[in-house]
C-alpha cells in the first residue's frame, strides 16, 4: 500500500513540475492594470447603482414577505421597517464598492511596480 501511495505522489509531482511557468510580459501587466483601473473607478458606481438597490430589494422582501411567523407577514409596521432599512443597505453597498475600489487600486500599483522589477 505504501508503494502505491509513493507512485501516486511521484506521478502527481511530475505533472506539477513539468508544467511550464512563464512570467507576465509587459503587455499582460498593462492589461491587468487597465482592468484594475476600470474596477477602481467603477466599483463605487456598481455599489451605488447595482448592489445597493439589490440589497434594498432583498431587505424589503425579507421584512415584508419572508418573516418567520406567517401571521407577522405583510403588516404595515414591517413595510415601514423595510423602508427604514433602505438607506443603511445603500450605504453598506457604497462602502463595499469603495473597499473594492481601494483593493483594485492596490492591485493596479502592484502590477505597475512589477513592470519595472520583472516580476
Amino acid at each position: 500500500m505504501k508503494k502505491f501511495n509513493k507512485i501516486i505522489v511521484i506521478i502527481i509531482l511530475t505533472f506539477l513540475i513539468n508544467n511550464p511557468i512563464y512570467a507576465y510580459s509587459i503587455r499582460n501587466h498593462l492589461i491587468n492594470m487597465s482592468k484594475n483601473l476600470v474596477e477602481t473607478i467603477g466599483a463605487p458606481l456598481y455599489g451605488l447603482f447595482v448592489e445597493g438597490p439589490k440589497r434594498i430589494k432583498q431587505a424589503y422582501k425579507y421584512e415584508v414577505y419572508e418573516r418567520e411567523k406567517p401571521e407577522k407577514r405583510n403588516q404595515t409596521k414591517y413595510k415601514l421597517f423595510g423602508l427604514w432599512r433602505a438607506p443603511g443597505e445603500e450605504a453598506k453597498a457604497i462602502i463595499d464598492g469603495s473597499v473594492d475600489s481601494v483593493k483594485s487600486a492596490g492591485n493596479f500599483l502592484k502590477e505597475f511596480i512589477s513592470i519595472f522589477f520583472s516580476d
